[in-house]
């Protein structure tokens, strides 16, 4: 089946000499897996992680490989190439992506809040330095398992693996402690893109969310581009 559909590169991987297989998120066809052969119209610039692109493809029935015939960019992201800050944002957005989304069902709000995201990041000269925490936070609504900020002083304790404050103190990254349980329900109030947070605060509660992660999405592990970002948010 041919079909036409928006999409946005997680994963570009060479397979031949001019041949790649890319991992889509797409805006009607959820997850896709996808062979392309590189061409004078389909140009590695097409295919680099987070483009936004327009596709077409051939959807095969019963096979876990589909077949890209065109590539067409929709949104060129050339502002988040020029700045170390934002593409380190967007090396770490890249690999949550990869590593928490793995089923292929279609969610056309998930993809055009992944899609927002991109297009700030790349247009937004300030308040762009917690996107990736707005980002985590987001995100786990889309699958059901957004923390819930119950904080009260019967409940001082996050719990990670039920995602709301109980009144039991568990070691992390099971649980915070009253501390750290307090400044996550002071973030969780308000808009993350325009907290006014320390660089420690904002590299704890990047902690925080990962451990959430790995906790609430199935194979999810290491981030290897976290200590890319904390050097350079730090810097």
């Amino acid at each position: 089946m041919r079909v036409s559909d928006k999409a946005i590169v997680l994963q570009a991987i060479k397979h031949g000499d001019k041949k790649f297989i890319l991992k889509l998120y797409t805006h009607n066809n959820g997850l896709v897996t996808a062979a392309v052969a590189l061409n004078k119209n389909i140009r590695p610039s097409n295919i680099f992680p987070l483009s936004l692109i327009n596709v077409e493809l051939i959807l095969k029935q019963n096979k876990e490989v589909h077949q890209v015939t065109e590539i067409s960019s929709y949104y060129i992201l050339s502002n988040i190439s020029n700045s170390l800050p934002k593409l380190s944002i967007a090396q770490f957005l890249n690999e949550i992506l990869i590593k928490a989304i793995k089923e292929s069902a279609t969610n056309k709000y998930l993809y055009e809040f992944i899609e927002s995201c991109l297009t700030y990041l790349n247009d937004t000269e300030t308040e762009f330095i917690n996107l990736h925490l707005y980002f985590l936070t987001e995100f786990t609504k889309y699958f059901g398992v957004e923390p819930q900020n119950n904080y009260s002083a019967q409940t001082p304790y996050f719990d990670c693996r039920d995602g709301q404050f109980s009144s039991m103190s568990l070691a992390f990254p099971l649980g915070l402690n009253k501390e750290d349980s307090l400044l996550f329900s002071e973030f969780l109030k308000v808009n993350a893109l325009k907290s006014k947070i320390s660089n420690e605060q904002r590299q704890l509660i990047v902690e925080v969310l990962l451990a959430y992660y790995r906790l609430h999405f199935p194979g999810f592990n290491t981030i290897k581009s976290l200590e890319v970002l904390k050097e350079v948010s730090s810097a």
